[in-house]
């Protein structure tokens, strides 16, 4: 059998995360369906769709680790937006309040139902800064996704049109190749 001369680089998906690699050999819990053992035309669609169903899984979860982590490198901090009184500030406050009983449960009830605004609003702040951090970090994640498939893509497009060049070279017709390009959707550059 004679030997091509293809210069094909690493073509390893495992260099782009494992999330693009359904078919390294290890069978996983969403194919092992006894219909996967067959490749019959009529199964093809359902095993299509459980292979879809697999990746987008993995590819969420593989997403969800990549946030948690950023979240965890980079811990989100939220400021007061006031610093807290000062304690002759509490104590001037405590002792200007010198009226009768009432007046003084009133200004408790005030004063507890300021600090739960402020805790609340505090939550509020931190939990928007924690939805926009983790917005943040999947744009990251996914860019950085689109970054490796188009470096791939682009190596896949060399690979075919070496291949392409060879089969000229060694003979193989023009409009046989073209019609290849037609069946299988290929646009190449010539």
């Amino acid at each position: 059998m004679e030997r091509s001369h293809l210069y094909l680089p690493t073509l390893s998906y495992a260099t782009m995360g494992h999330v693009y690699a359904p078919y390294n050999g290890i069978s996983s819990p969403a194919t092992t369906s006894p219909l996967s053992s067959s490749s019959k035309p009529e199964h093809i669609e359902e095993l299509v769709s459980q292979q879809l169903h697999h990746l987008k899984m993995h590819y969420a979860d593989e997403e969800q680790r990549y946030v948690d982590q950023m979240l965890l490198e980079n811990p989100i901090v939220v400021e007061r937006r006031a610093p807290p009184p000062l304690k002759s500030e509490i104590v001037v406050d405590q002792g200007s309040n010198s009226g009768s009983g009432s007046d003084r449960s009133d200004v408790k009830e005030a004063k507890d139902a300021q600090r739960q605004r402020a805790e609340s609003c505090r939550k509020s702040r931190y939990n928007n800064k924690i939805k926009k951090a983790k917005l943040r970090f999947r744009h990251k994640f996914v860019s950085g996704q689109l970054k490796k498939s188009a470096v791939m893509l682009n190596t896949m497009r060399d690979v075919i049109a070496q291949a392409e060049r060879q089969l000229l070279d060694r003979g193989f017709p023009a409009s046989a190749l073209e019609r290849m390009r037609t069946t299988f959707g290929l646009e190449m550059e010539h």
